[in-house]
């Protein structure tokens, strides 16, 4: 009887210390930035695998919180201010970061207009709650998930390694989209477009505008242009390039693979010499339409 009570005993007190383990690695708010960009020109976040969510924030003050599983000051952001710039980037972590997490919420005030930076190594970056509308966005991110909704800037550029960038409407006079393995896709594009990757699928349902798509590798190219202003290339070394152009379009148009095939609706207007098919479709061409692959199929239709 009594060794029943022993075991009953030890079977109580292991579970009370489970259950004090799973509240203490229980993420809880360790630490909260309140900054003015009253005058502020640049504003950088930099972490490394934590995941950083933006809010709009409807006061005109930054505010970032910190969450973690412990909280010691010297875990919490570093920040750095010169002049109009402002940089925060993450603080230290245990030695063993076994039990150990953070994550980050991001306010940012509906008025700011400037310049915006965010880095992470691999944790997501989640802009899905913002209407961005600034002077420049630049978002690195190696292995997370880029969510961003909407965004209008003079410049924006979106780079990845092997994560995904989810985007909606992206509108800006220069874009600039990079990836090595991570796909990209987006429901609307609104400007002159880089993107280059190395074997990253990439699916954009609506773009308008000009720009140059290059797929070093492989990587299916998947887009659907709904208003052309200036020129188109795209290039895929070893994938296919699936092209949809207004029906209206007056352009220019070459495509050339050397293992694969080109197949238009507007056959009528182009003529095949080789591996290359070319003509002008409509009487008074605007723009010029490039498509070429190594090992792909070309598909372009109106």
């Amino acid at each position: 009887m009594k060794k029943r009570i022993t075991l009953s005993m030890a079977l109580i007190l292991c579970l009370l210390a489970l259950i004090g383990c799973s509240k203490s690695n229980s993420s809880q708010e360790a630490n909260e930035l309140q900054f003015s960009l009253d005058g502020i020109s640049s504003l950088t976040i930099s972490y490394d695998e934590e995941k950083i969510t933006f809010f709009e924030n409807d006061g005109e003050d930054l505010i970032i919180k910190e969450y973690m599983t412990k909280n010691k000051s010297n875990y919490y952001a570093k920040v750095k201010q010169r002049n109009n710039n402002i940089h925060i980037s993450e603080g230290g972590k245990p030695f063993f970061k076994k039990g150990f997490s953070r994550y980050i919420e991001v306010y940012l005030p509906k008025s700011y207009r400037e310049n915006l930076t965010v880095t992470s190594t691999n944790g997501d970056i989640d802009f899905s709650g913002m209407n961005l509308n600034l002077s420049a966005l630049r978002v690195d991110n190696s292995s997370g998930t880029v969510t961003l909704d909407h965004a209008v800037a003079f410049d924006i550029y979106l780079s990845s390694t092997s994560g995904k960038l989810n985007l909606g409407n992206i509108e800006a006079n220069q874009i600039r989209l990079e990836t090595t393995s991570g796909s990209v896709s987006c429901t609307e594009l609104n400007g002159n477009v880089t993107y280059t990757s190395t074997s990253g699928n990439t699916d954009i349902k609506s773009a308008i505008g000009s720009g140059s798509y290059k797929a070093n590798n492989s990587g299916k190219l998947n887009v659907v242009y709904t208003e052309v202003n200036g020129d188109l290339s795209f290039f895929n070394k070893n994938d296919n390039i699936i092209l949809t152009l207004p029906a209206s379009l007056e352009f220019k148009f070459e495509a050339t693979t050397k293992n694969g095939s080109v197949s238009t609706n507007f056959q009528q207007d182009v003529t095949v010499n080789g591996r290359t098919t070319s003509g002008v479709v409509g009487y008074t061409p605007t723009v010029t339409v490039k498509v070429e692959t190594n090992n792909g199929n070309i598909e372009v239709t109106q």
